[in-house]
């Protein structure tokens, strides 16, 4: 059956065109589920039902996704890969590889922010491919028990989980105490659950079983949950709301599951209100079956393929260099000394390496051998020295690539090709006529392109193997450095995970002068087996390079720990088996008067796998692009699960010409960035300067701001328990009258401090690999638009003659998040569906409508705070809901792509309760009772506190103004006559305070009387 693989990095995911499902599942390593059981016939008993209940899952699962797409997609094939401390099974296939990283579903032990709640980690945008699906072995092993009274049927929750994963789509239901995303939201004076159909039907409680209660303001509660009506409701959509109700039986569209757009979801900010089936319909599964009408859509038997690591497993590398005429001089010369680096000083022990040259032929140059002592001389003897004169023949150095993997009757499935290559190639047979061959083995190849002019299909080739691509000046800018940082990644992505050595340093500088020092930490999980390398070009004119300690001990050279090699190699390192945690000085000294640029780079290994440190991995959201586009970079720092938040992340990027580029990644839900404080940091680069490929390098630092935290993910909804008693019919929607009324939010006051811990100092760098840019012209102008505003936000409302509101949002930049736009288009409406559909549809506020504040663009990432009232036009004495939207334009007329929708609810009636009284309409007559209300109610949200440092905060802007008008507000009083009439009462209620204080000190008797009086005007005084 023909079949072919998703461009997505690292996932080995098939879709044949009948677009059944190929996917990889691996149970993380047994022996850290081994320590949570006693007996090991137990264990063994224990992880026999894991993978049965795995099987169970899947084809359960793969009939529900074949409903829900419409009889479209189910899971045709499963690939389970089981430990080497499993018991060998005939029927278990012998496959070595690194294969945890890869895959698309994990068994693992809980992640703490969750525990043993199904997740999806999920970092990019809409309909963007996430990184993988968290089970936990309790989730198997209670799938028929446990499990369904927490998840409901267990199937359900792994289509919720796939659609997260395959399609890019998002949840549908608001989360507690989520500002962006919350758990209600109010329609015209009716408060709704957020949730993707209007009619889901249930009732709302406190989480402890009692009331649900709203502020002044009327926002609900966090700890207000709602509990929909599991077994009598009408709504049929959607599994990415709440997939155990069993009325859940697809995914919201524009027609019969009609996609509700006014619900404050993270599906409709990230997507653009798009429905989800509008999403998922989108994908290339969909696309395939379209252009292929005949295809086979039936629904089949999932099979399933086991696979098991050996005993001792051991990674496969083929190294494919270019030997052709263009390598010819300084490019050759790069290379043997980068592949003599690679085989003398990283190959681990231990490993697998074959040696292929290729120019008009190819030949193999080593087969398959083990890497140890006694061989890497031998191996490194055997790498090419010089060019041959020939043209380039990539299909072929390919092909005899697979057959050294092949050799001895071996598999060549889980091996990685390196491929080194600095042209286009010229003779047959191509890159296209070998892949499907090679697709066949699956093997994973990574790719080096060697220069600007290496042949443009290798970014196809590596991202359809699941393999990365690199790319490397040639022409004399960056120091062979950059080549070793290439092939680390590359070796290290065959070894697990807790065994790969971390990067602390990879950074290029010009030593000019006679003496420079560097500093770096090593952490206290770290430590074994450092390794500080210097290379250089010129590596002669390096002089000794001196290790100082953070406890003052020296290593230079005459250390036996120190290594020069300035002919064959051209590199100084420093390898020290224990190295201490903390500090660490590096001086480097120069030889002669001229300057050089030299490359450093520190690795260091964990000195207990049980205790992981922090690692930094980076990736590229696209790796071809066409102008007019942006690239996406990510950068993922955590400890084990722990987010790191707060963290410098900086991605350099290399360009085809000129300087390189900084830009800084955010961990903020703005912009590029998704999710804040999940611990991957995001940023787009448009410092495009030409066609060709660009280089990523992310580097990390933490002076001591940064911290530890549990991350954030898609994680499942456990079913929502009723604790109280009801007789109430189930409704979808609420009046003000069901919530008691309450000063503010009983969670406001709670600190989510405990949540975090500092973090250690420390270093880190990832090669995040290279995309090439195609169609870029130099007089293309200003076509890349601002940035998105996706954080607008009503703060408080006022009603009465005059309907205000304070909104607040985060200004983008010029081109995305860089630069300052030349203007910002804020607009309110009545009717959000129009709003959404037309952005010019809504009523234009100007600077008439603003009191405070402005709409003068401020600079990228700024917070800025408005207070507007509302022109007559939108003034209803009715409750009614304003809906309000921005867009940013910039000096050539580009406007942001999308928005997200803010609502306010204006004239709604409280319930009085809990001794409140509730503020009527002509209580807010004026701007001081407005202040008054909110300067009690602000609370900083977690949007305000990740950019406080950089701003004034928003407490004392709306003081400042506070201020001002109330002053301004005294000095009118006596002429506004408006102010006036609260001299009466305030006078009548100090005269009858009097009285009551004298009564009381005369007899007790007239304080029982005089009890209610003086509660009812003590309330009187507060109001």
């Amino acid at each position: 059956m023909e079949s072919i693989q998703t461009s997505v990095i690292l996932v080995k995911c098939l879709s044949p065109f009948n677009f059944g499902i190929h996917c990889t599942f691996y149970s993380m390593r047994m022996d850290m589920v081994l320590e949570h059981i006693n007996l090991l016939s137990e264990a063994y008993t224990f992880l026999y039902i894991l993978l049965f209940s795995f099987q169970t899952l899947f084809s359960k699962a793969s009939t529900f996704l074949y409903n829900s797409t419409k009889n479209t997609l189910f899971f045709k094939e499963v690939t389970i890969v089981v430990p080497p401390t499993w018991s060998t099974k005939p029927e278990y296939e012998t496959l070595p590889g690194n294969f945890f990283s890869n895959s698309h579903v994990r068994v693992d032990l809980a992640n703490p922010e969750y525990k043993d709640t199904p997740y999806t980690l999920q970092p990019g945008g809409c309909g963007e491919h996430g990184q993988y699906i968290h089970l936990t072995p309790w989730f198997l092993k209670e799938l028929n028990g446990k499990t369904v009274e927490m998840y409901g049927a267990p199937e359900r929750q792994l289509v919720h989980e796939w659609a997260h994963l395959r399609y890019g789509v998002f949840d549908e239901y608001g989360i507690p105490g989520d500002k962006r995303y919350p758990m209600f939201y109010h329609e015209n004076g009716k408060i709704r659950p957020t949730s993707c159909v209007r009619d889901i039907k249930g009732w709302i409680e406190s989480r402890d079983g009692g009331p649900c209660t709203m502020n002044l303001d009327g926002e609900v509660d966090n700890d207000c949950i709602f509990i929909p009506n599991m077994h009598s409701n009408e709504a049929k959509a959607s599994i990415m709301y709440m997939p155990f109700i069993p009325s859940m039986e697809g995914f919201c569209d524009d027609a019969s599951h009609r996609h509700n757009v006014l619900a404050p979801t993270k599906h409709n900010a990230v997507c653009n209100y798009r429905s989800t089936w509008n999403v998922i319909s989108s994908h290339n599964d969909f696309q395939k079956l379209r252009s292929k009408r005949d295809a086979i859509t039936e629904l089949t038997e999932t099979l399933f393929r086991v696979v098991q690591s050996p005993k001792d497993p051991t990674s496969r590398y083929v190294l494919v260099l270019d030997v052709s005429g263009s390598m010819n001089g300084q490019p050759m010369k790069l290379l043997h000394s980068a592949a003599t680096r690679l085989v003398e000083d990283r190959i681990p022990d231990g490993a697998f390496l074959g040696l292929v040259q290729f120019s008009t032929n190819a030949s193999i140059l080593r087969n398959l051998t083990k890497v140890s002592n006694e061989t890497r001389l031998q191996l490194s003897r055997s790498l090419p020295a010089k060019d041959d004169g020939g043209r380039t023949a990539i299909g072929k150095g390919l092909q005899k690539a697979i057959e050294v993997l092949t050799n001895d009757n071996g598999t060549a499935e889980g091996g990685l090709i390196m491929l080194i290559t600095d042209g286009e190639e010229n003779v047959l047979p191509f890159i296209e006529d070998v892949l499907p061959e090679v697709l066949e083995y699956n093997v994973i190849i990574n790719a080096v392109a060697f220069g600007s002019e290496a042949s443009a299909k290798l970014e196809h080739m590596t991202a359809v193997t699941g393999g990365r691509g690199y790319f490397f000046s040639n022409n004399g800018s960056r120091p062979a450095s950059a080549l070793d940082s290439a092939f680390l990644e590359s070796i290290t992505s065959q070894a697990d995970i807790e065994l790969q050595p971390v990067q602390l340093k990879d950074e290029v500088f010009s030593l000019d002068e006679d003496i420079l020092t560097r500093y770096l930490y090593i952490d206290e999980e770290l430590g074994k087996d450092t390794s500080f390398t210097i290379t250089s070009r010129h590596i002669d004119r390096v002089g000794d390079v001196v290790l100082r300690s953070p406890s003052d001990a020296i290593v230079d050279s005459t250390s036996p720990h120190y290594s020069r090699d300035d002919t064959l190699r051209q590199r100084i390192q420093i390898f020290l088996p224990d190295a201490e945690p903390g500090k660490w000085e590096v001086i480097f000294r120069r030889r002669g008067d001229f300057p050089v640029t030299v490359g450093f780079a520190v690795t260091s290994e964990p000195k207990d796998i049980r205790d992981q440190p922090i690692r930094v991995r980076s990736w590229l959201n696209e790796i071809q692009l066409k102008f007019p586009a942006h690239a996406k970079v990510y950068a993922e720092v955590k400890k084990g699960y722990l987010a790191v938040i707060e963290a410098t992340v900086i991605a350099t990027v290399e360009r085809p010409m000129g300087a390189t580029v900084d830009i800084e990644l955010r961990d903020d839900g703005l912009g590029a960035d998704v999710t804040e404080n999940d611990g991957i940091y995001t940023g787009y680069f448009t410092h495009f300067n030409g066609n060709g490929r660009y280089a990523v390098i992310a580097r990390v630092s933490n002076d001591g701001q940064a911290k530890l935290k549990q991350g954030k993910a898609s994680a499942s909804q456990p079913m929502p328990i009723m604790k109280g008693k009801t007789t109430d019919v189930p409704m979808e929607e609420f009046e003000p009258e069901d919530f008691e009324v309450a000063n503010k939010n009983s969670t406001d006051d709670e600190d989510d401090e405990f949540e975090t811990r500092p973090a250690n100092k420390f270093d880190r760098s990832s090669n995040g690999g290279a995309f090439r840019m195609e169609s870029w012209t130099p007089d293309a102008g200003d076509v890349i638009p601002p940035g998105d505003i996706t954080d607008l936000k009503v703060l408080s409302t006022q009603t009465g003659e005059k309907q205000k509101a304070i909104l607040q949002f985060t200004t983008p930049g010029d081109d995305l998040d860089v630069g300052n736009v030349s203007s910002l288009d804020l607009r309110a409406s009545m009717n959000s569906e129009e709003l959404i559909a037309n952005f010019e549809s809504g009523l234009l506020l100007n600077d008439t409508h603003i009191i405070n504040g402005s709409l003068e663009p401020m600079g990228s990432g700024e917070i800025v705070t408005l207070i507007i009232e509302l022109p007559g036009v939108l003034s209803l004495s009715e409750p009614k809901t304003i809906y309000f939207a921005m867009r940013a334009r910039d000096e050539t007329g580009n406007t942001s792509s999308r928005y997200n929708i803010a609502s306010a609810t204006f004239g709604m009636k409280l319930k009085p309760t809990r001794g409140i009284k509730v503020p009527h309409d002509s209580d807010h007559d004026d701007d001081v009772e407005f202040r008054t209300m909110l300067k009690g109610k602000k609370k900083i949200t977690e949007d305000e506190k990740s950019h406080e440092k950089n701003m004034p905060s928003n407490d004392e802007v709306m003081k400042e103004h506070i201020l001002d008008t109330a002053k301004l507000d005294e000095e009118n009083m006596d002429d506004s006559g408006k102010n006036s009439k609260w001299w009466p009462v305030i006078v009548g209620i100090g005269v009858a305070f009097t009285i009551i204080m004298i009564v009381l000190l005369i007899a007790v008797v007239i304080i029982k009387r005089s009890k209610k009086r003086t509660y009812s005007s003590v309330q009187n005084q507060q109001c």
